[in-house]
């Protein structure tokens, strides 16, 4: 019977429970999203569609002191997308909102300064359909600068989608991107650079990739210099990329690649060169809600998985509330105890005394949220040599952990406690008063918390 525990853990992660976000400026105004946030010389930046943050005035760019949100000397003249530190130098993409031209942003010494030719869009009207950036990376394989948007044209040359610097100039990239993804917005974006080996993969919204149908996600091969397709893409936006523990994840807005099914989180096979399921997706009650993943971020061993996210349902059909945002180690996810509602989340940092700040927001107004030691044993931790059995039951389980255990406690797949009580490493836990269904069972040990689900028929 303990085989069989083991081998849901694998296929379907596990949840835990643990302490909730706290919301900052709860009374002060932050009127628009936070998308995203980086380390620069020591403190945390945030830019976003803001122009207030916490009652602050700021031009799209905020800092974090440790305390308080405030603002900075980076004077934006339209909302931010991206902030990237590149060899001590702090790149800014952004989006734009005139039909005109729009530029890569360097901010060094106080100075805020255009770097290389301006981006247009030729057909540019509404404003989705503007010369938006939305990404600048450095490509680990030749340390050349990358950056991708809505732009058909640089400086006078045509050049689409992706940009490659030369030192001088901004270069186009294997033919660039085109189109967008069979039944989606008639807009191309691509919005995600990642270094993965020696390759650097793009993700967004668009079908080809030069002359190859990548449908949302293609990789730069430096060998062939020439974009390849990963299986058969996406049938949605791919918006977030991370690699975490050996494996591709991408995140979006997606269901299916290929025909397998997905919800909005996916895992590369290697193996097979295939998308699939983690073992979780997210999911919504609401058929009118938009179910994405925006970020994909690792940050101390753990995969953070942030966007408009309600439903955390995993591969066997449970269903768990979430609001914005998730943790996942491998073997467990952390639902912050339900998470952030009505707050679609974006953007996520860890501070150097240990916090997790997180920004996103929706319809006009910001949502900036703390948690205060997300170090702590409130953090996952892996299930080596702890067991619960038998599962499935239907009277007792037993705890058998080589490393302490404090306490136990037992809750419904929606999130209510039902029971807990102090025990030690061997103890049994009655489930014969409770009624068949899936629980999940959250044991406190000394190095963290490990939690299971549990089968009763």
């Amino acid at each position: 019977m303990k085989q069989l525990l083991l081998l849901s853990c694998m296929v379907f992660p596990c949840l835990i429970f643990a302490q909730s976000f706290q919301e900052l400026c709860q009374n002060e105004n932050t009127n628009g999203t936070v998308v995203n946030m980086v380390s620069y010389q020591d403190t945390v930046y945030a830019t976003g569609f803001f122009t207030q943050i916490c009652g602050e005035s700021t031009d799209y760019v905020a800092r974090w002191d440790g305390d308080d949100w405030l603002p900075t000397s980076i004077a934006l003249s339209d909302p931010g997308h991206h902030l990237e530190v590149i060899d001590d130098q702090l790149f800014i993409a952004r989006y734009e909102e005139s039909i005109d031209s729009n530029w890569i942003y360097t901010y060094e010494n106080g100075q805020l300064e255009k770097f290389g030719q301006g981006v247009y869009l030729t057909t540019a009207s509404g404003f989705s359909e503007l010369p938006n950036l939305y990404n600048i990376i450095k490509y680990d394989y030749d340390g050349s600068l990358v950056a991708c948007g809505e732009f058909d044209r640089v400086g006078a040359a045509s050049v689409s989608g992706i940009m490659r610097w030369d030192g001088s100039q901004w270069m186009d990239m294997g033919g660039g991107l085109s189109g967008n993804i069979q039944n989606t917005a008639p807009v191309m974006f691509p919005h995600e650079l990642l270094n993965w080996g020696d390759r650097l993969l793009v993700s967004g919204n668009f079908r080809m990739a030069g002359n190859q149908e990548v449908n949302g996600i293609a990789a730069w091969n430096p060998v062939s210099g020439s974009w390849e397709a990963l299986g058969a893409g996406f049938n949605g936006t791919v918006y977030g990329l991370a690699v975490y523990d050996g494996h591709l994840y991408a995140g979006g807005s997606f269901t299916q690649s290929g025909n397998k099914t997905l919800n909005a989180i996916a895992m590369w096979n290697e193996q097979i060169s295939e998308w699939e399921s983690p073992g979780f997706g997210f999911t919504s009650d609401n058929p009118n809600d938009f179910t994405f993943v925006h970020t994909l971020e690792v940050i101390d061993d753990v995969l953070y998985a942030a966007g408009g996210l309600k439903n955390l349902e995993y591969d066997d059909g449970s269903i768990v509330p979430c609001g914005g945002i998730v943790s996942f180690d491998g073997e467990n996810i952390i639902t912050f105890d339900g998470g952030v509602a009505g707050n679609d989340i974006e953007g996520i940092i860890k501070t150097t005394d240990g916090k997790l700040l997180i920004g996103g927001g929706v319809f006009g107004s910001g949502y900036l949220g703390i948690l205060s030691n997300a170090s702590s044993s409130e953090m996952p931790v892996k299930e080596q040599n702890i067991d619960i059995y038998p599962n499935p039951t239907s009277g007792s389980v037993w705890i058998s952990s080589t490393r302490p255990v404090l306490n136990y406690e037992v809750y419904t797949t929606e999130g209510k406690l039902i029971s807990s009580k102090q025990c030690d490493s061997h103890t049994a836990i009655n489930f014969e008063i409770f009624s068949p269904g899936i629980y999940v069972v959250r044991l406190q040990t000394g190095e963290g918390i490990v939690s299971k689900k549990i089968v009763v028929y």
